[in-house]
């Protein structure tokens, strides 16, 4: 085998390899995409369940401001989970484009892998026919 070959699939390994951490990177980001989502509908829900002062019903103000306060805080927490939703979208859509791009670097070297491989047997394939025509020369110059 060729230095040159050997060189490349070196190189195609580490690239592998890569592609392999790039897939598992995308495997976390689309999980924890999962998880956000799970929590936004969650603190959605939880902000759609809240207990609203019926109109007319007497209320003090401590309850009022006790019953606004809580409902800024579901609101605040529906508004974070969004945000962090959109995080993890955007997180998981950068390790996508990262794991096209690795795999497009090893297709390429796949390629010129196969393709080293292909001019190595050729060549071998010409010294094998070279040897047979030496040696099929060698026994006409033998026989009389």
């Amino acid at each position: 085998m060729s230095t040159r070959t050997d060189r490349l699939r070196t190189v195609l390994r580490v690239r592998t390899i890569q592609e392999e951490q790039r897939r598992g990177d995308l495997a976390r980001a689309a999980a924890a995409q999962g998880r956000a989502a799970e929590a936004a509908a969650e603190a959605a829900a939880r902000y759609g369940e809240r207990d609203v002062c019926g109109v007319g019903v007497p209320v003090d103000a401590a309850t009022f401001l006790a019953t606004r306060v809580a409902e800024g805080r579901r609101a605040d927490g529906v508004a974070h989970a969004a945000a962090e939703h959109s995080l993890a979208e955007g997180e998981t859509e950068r390790s996508r484009a990262l794991l096209t791009e690795a795999r497009t670097r090893t297709s390429g070297l796949e390629r010129l892998v196969e393709r080293a491989a292909e001019e190595q047997r050729l060549e071998l394939l010409a010294a094998d026919q070279q040897v047979a025509d030496e040696s099929g020369r060698a026994r006409k110059e033998v026989r009389p």
